[in-house]
């Protein structure tokens, strides 16, 4: 609007004491009987102002040209406005009432307009052209209004104007139905930055063609070449087919996840897979790389799903060449200089930070992010180093993409589609700020989102979800234990030790992969698992969780941790007498603030039925997937009207997973534990001597 430059006309023509002085006066309210009005680029203004200095009222008026900055018919009462050697003078209370008729002016665009005013309603025609790197073109055209115009009506709008006042001073309707849809349109795509060249990134032609679709928009013509791009996009993703040489079967729901993210890396774009925990992210997002030959890619995961991760493509994908990134500098540093001899680099969030200038000229042809709630705070170190990385097509995994507020979703969005969603502060403004626009956003980020919840497919899922986190031991945890193996290895050799003490041995070490404060005294590091299932807990708020533990001594730790940091819980072991059994049970089930039940394992394998938990963590897992099983069941069991997921705790690099290797690969000793039901500890008798003294040497 150009009658902003009327205050800056009345600063560099009034001697500065008179203008703060009527600045004063309009500040204070002390002009009354204003009048404003426009006639073409002429504005006059008239109005009694109370001067508090004399303690009287005078009149004043005056008239400025915006456009030739000319001022003229000046007058008030005051002395000031005399003209003395035949220049013009203005007084501090002109100052005054051309500061409150600018501000009439402006409001007046908020307000019903006089019978006076004139009001137009020109037609407006909004052509699509051709796309063309990338853009389609478009041509923004308001009947019988110049261009230059556009950016001030555009601005009108935004700032909520009724009515945009035009140079012949003529208003604008802004409230006009095609003339408000057009706007509103060009403000959600973003593309008000130039109007005399348009461009519609194709990335937003699918919400476009579903605005066109549901809106009517008769204005807006060339709309084939929006379905063009969509016509061009739809034949890449024909004949999409799960690649051969996985090994492993996806269920109806994973195929769509994993069609989902071919689809997207086809248009070049990238995008959130946003499943609830359990329903396989990881084996639709191996799937995917595993499809894309001859490309090299980068998945990043939080420290403790890193070996998670790489058992996954080792057991899914074994002709995918992975690269660690994990450990210690040296080994780091090589594989990044060899990065282009492998498919997938797989590294963590803290190991990355930690090697980012190794990674500036590195590219990739797709990033992958686990838990991709880690980059929700757009102004983290951490989010703002993983933005940094240059791939084609980023990808996040999330079971959670807004926890809190809208911008989480932004900020990782920023992540998968920079720009997409625009800059933070016009988010805010658009999304945050505007809750009238949310169900555009959510038209937006439908193409690039997939969110399916365990209800949502259900008839696909087994009753049950069983997973494995292997628990990376802390530095102090990992030095203890790696001691007591070398020692332990020792006596084996020099004693010729017989199975009993081996036995023994093995014992001691499965502490201390638990818990090493049971084993060592003063022990001062971290208890590595105990921290994992801190985590679990706490990202898990709304589910109840059943904790077992073979070891009372173990759940005691446990449960000093919970009152530390202020987890409600019952607690049962085999001290516990039947009638205080079902009152624990009863009030686990039927209290809502009792988010946890630790149990011992052997009190709690028969004759509890936890039914409200949805979740099971089997701390400390052996040799016993029977006796897990019976107790898994506590809560998969007949009224369960949830999948219950089963997290067993490993500890990495550890003699608990060499069990867990034995379990996995020697099938015959899987086969007799499944089918015969062999009671605890009944399986690992029938290992040779040899097999036993291979669990002490150290994980490949």
């Amino acid at each position: 609007m150009e009658i902003s430059s009327i205050g800056e006309i009345l600063r560099r023509n009034a001697n500065r004491q008179k203008y703060n002085s009527g600045f004063l006066f309009y500040k204070n309210n002390y002009v009354s009987n204003h009048y404003s009005s426009l006639n073409g680029s002429n504005a006059n203004f008239y109005g009694n102002v109370y001067d508090e200095y004399h303690r009287r009222n005078y009149t004043a008026m005056i008239s400025i040209d915006y456009k030739t900055r000319v001022i003229s018919n000046i007058s008030c009462d005051c002395q000031d406005s005399v003209f003395a050697t035949g220049d013009m003078n203005i007084c501090s209370h002109m100052v005054a009432i051309v500061l409150k008729g600018v501000e009439h002016l402006r409001n007046k665009n908020k307000e019903t307009l006089s019978n006076e005013d004139v009001v137009i309603n020109p037609r407006v025609i909004f052509n699509i052209s051709q796309s063309r790197n990338s853009n389609l073109g478009a041509n923004l055209e308001i009947e019988g209004i110049d261009k230059s115009e556009y950016d001030k009506i555009f601005k009108s709008y935004k700032d909520n104007y009724k009515y945009h006042l035009m140079p012949d001073g003529s208003y604008l309707d802004l409230r006009d139905n095609d003339l408000e849809k057009i706007f509103k349109m060009i403000d959600i795509l973003g593309i008000f930055d130039d109007f005399d060249k348009i461009k519609i990134p194709n990335n937003k032609s699918m919400f476009l063609e579903n605005m066109l679709k549901h809106e009517e928009m008769s204005f807006v013509s060339g709309k084939k070449y929006v379905d063009n791009v969509i016509k061009k996009y739809d034949k890449l993703n024909k004949n999409i087919e799960l690649p051969q040489n996985l090994n492993a079967s996806l269920r109806d729901y994973q195929v769509e996840g994993f069609e989902f993210l071919k689809t997207l890396a086809n248009y070049g774009f990238g995008g959130i897979l946003a499943d609830e925990m359990g329903l396989g992210k990881t084996i639709q997002t191996i799937a995917f790389l595993l499809s894309e030959s001859n490309k090299k890619s980068i998945v990043i995961t939080p420290t403790a799903l890193i070996y998670n991760w790489k058992s996954e493509f080792d057991r899914f994908a074994p002709d995918l060449k992975v690269g660690l990134i994990y450990g210690s500098k040296e080994k780091r540093e090589k594989l990044l200089k060899n990065y282009k001899d492998y498919d997938v680099i797989l590294t963590t969030y803290g190991t990355y930070k930690n090697d980012m200038d190794n990674y500036k000229n590195l590219k990739f042809d797709y990033l992958i992010i686990d838990e991709a709630q880690n980059i929700k705070n757009p102004d983290s170190t951490t989010t703002k180093a993983i933005k940094k990385i240059n791939a084609k097509s980023k990808f996040g995994l999330t079971g959670t993409p807004m926890e809190n507020n809208l911008l989480e979703l932004w900020s990782i969005f920023d992540f998968v589609m920079p720009g997409y969603l625009y800059s933070k502060h016009r988010f805010e403004k658009i999304f945050v700020n505007n809750d009238k626009n949310l169900e555009l956003l959510k038209q937006m980020i439908k193409p690039f989102i997939l969110r399916r919840r365990k209800k949502d497919v259900i008839d696909e899922l087994p009753n049950k979800i069983e997973q494995k986190f292997y628990v990376e031991l802390d530095k102090e945890h990992k030095k203890v234990y790696n001691t007591f193996l070398s020692i332990l290895k020792k006596q084996i050799i020099e004693n010729n030790s017989d199975n009993v003490t081996l036995f023994s041995y093995l014992t001691k070490l499965r502490m201390l992969s638990i818990s090493p404060e049971l084993v060592v005294k003063n022990y001062k590091g971290k208890n590595s698992k105990l921290e994992m299932l801190i985590k679990i807990i706490k990202s898990s708020k709304d589910r109840k969780i059943l904790v077992f533990s073979q070891f009372t001594q173990v759940l005691g730790l446990i449960a000093k941790r919970f009152e530390k940091e202020n987890i409600e819980f019952n607690y049962l072991d085999g001290k516990t007498d039947a009638k205080k059994r079902l009152e624990l049970v009863e009030d686990f089930n039927q209290n809502k603030s009792k988010k946890v039940f630790l149990i011992s394992l052997k009190a709690g394998g028969t004759g509890l039925n936890l039914t409200s938990a949805s979740m099971v963590v089997h701390f400390d897992p052996w040799f016993n997937p029977a006796v897990e099983d019976q107790a898994s069941d506590r809560a998969h069991r007949i009224g369960q009207k949830n999948i219950v997921d089963v997290i067993k705790l490993i500890s990495k690099d550890t003699v608990e997973e060499k069990v867990e290797a034995i379990k996995e690969y020697k099938k015959e000793l899987a086969d007799d534990i499944i089918n015969l039901n062999l009671k605890e500890n009944e399986s690992i008798k029938k290992l040779s001597r040899d097999e036993i003294i291979d669990l002490f040497e150290t994980m490949d």
